[in-house]
């Protein structure tokens, strides 16, 4: 499995073993012994091999990413401002497994008037033949650019012609920072059935939105986090396919499990389910070695 982080990053070298720690944020930096690490500075220009040091993402729950138990060895993880995401390598159409993020409330805004065009993720590699590779249930139009001049500038711009996409990482949570067009890439997307993302789906966001924007700000201006993972769910003997949700704030989480069918006014509580059986659907351990309890109300009764 490879990764990929925008931006700057550390490699960490311990004999043959090596691993990456990304500059996502200046609190997770570490203090390491010069005698046993050599700390190399450089700009990611590929991807990054996953090793036995798990690489720090503070996108996710104390920077522990969900770990997939299948053979993953050629998924990608891209790791953007606002998320990070695995890429299912061996599903069609380059969709991921799962996507992090962290909803603060000084990231909320109103996205309504936000453009919403999908792109390819240049991070990932081959992104133009993968990414956009054909989606048997997705039409996808690329423009032609033959004689427009700001052709160099538009060569990943892609419309998807289907009424079932959806973004995992709503616009929402993050209109008020300046990287909310990170949004629109299609390492961000799935399958959501318009009747569940108009619905329950955009009631549960709403619903952690608002829990963010309760939480007080700090001296440095930032409130406290809440923590989610996202991603489709595979169909059973006994369940149709659908998508997951898990929101994680004081060390209590809330669970949900959508059908695609879903109706639009139905409510997101009707969902509510447990972790294991997200991560038995999954083949998923979403909070790895993360000590959590059910019980985040969201507006859900016990």
């Amino acid at each position: 499995m490879k990764m990929h982080r925008e931006g700057v990053y550390f490699t960490l070298a311990l004999g043959q073993s090596h691993a990456s720690v990304f500059l996502v944020s200046k609190t997770l930096l570490h203090a390491v012994h010069a005698s046993a690490l050599a700390v190399v500075l450089g700009i990611i220009s590929g991807g990054l091999k996953a090793a036995s040091l798990e690489p720090i993402v503070a996108h996710c729950l104390n920077g522990s990413c969900p770990v997939w138990q299948g053979d993953d060895a050629a998924d990608e993880i891209v790791v953007r401002q606002l998320f990070a995401a695995q890429i299912d390598s061996l599903g069609e159409g380059q969709l991921p497994r799962w996507v992090a993020y962290r909803i603060v409330g000084e990231g909320i805004g109103v996205a309504s008037l936000l453009p919403r065009e999908w792109a390819a993720d240049t991070l990932l590699e081959g992104s133009r033949a993968q990414q956009l590779a054909a989606d048997a249930r997705t039409r996808l139009l690329q423009p032609d650019l033959t004689d427009s001049q700001d052709r160099d500038y538009r060569l990943t711009e892609v419309t998807l012609l289907a009424a079932e996409q959806g973004r995992l990482a709503p616009m929402t949570s993050f209109s008020a920072t300046p990287f909310w067009d990170e949004l629109n890439l299609l390492s961000n997307r799935a399958r959501l059935p318009s009747d569940l993302r108009q619905g329950p789906w955009s009631l549960l966001d709403q619903a952690l939105n608002e829990l963010a924007a309760q939480q007080v700000t700090d001296e440095s201006g930032r409130s406290e986090a809440i923590f989610v993972v996202s991603g489709p769910l595979q169909a059973t003997e006994f369940e149709e396919e659908g998508f997951f949700k898990i929101a994680v704030f004081n060390g209590q989480y809330a669970a949900f499990a959508f059908a695609s069918s879903t109706e639009s006014h139905r409510h997101y509580c009707e969902a509510l389910t447990t972790l294991d059986e997200i991560e038995n659907r999954t083949q998923l351990t979403v909070f790895k070695n993360q000590q959590i309890t059910s019980g985040l109300a969201l507006g859900c009764a016990e």
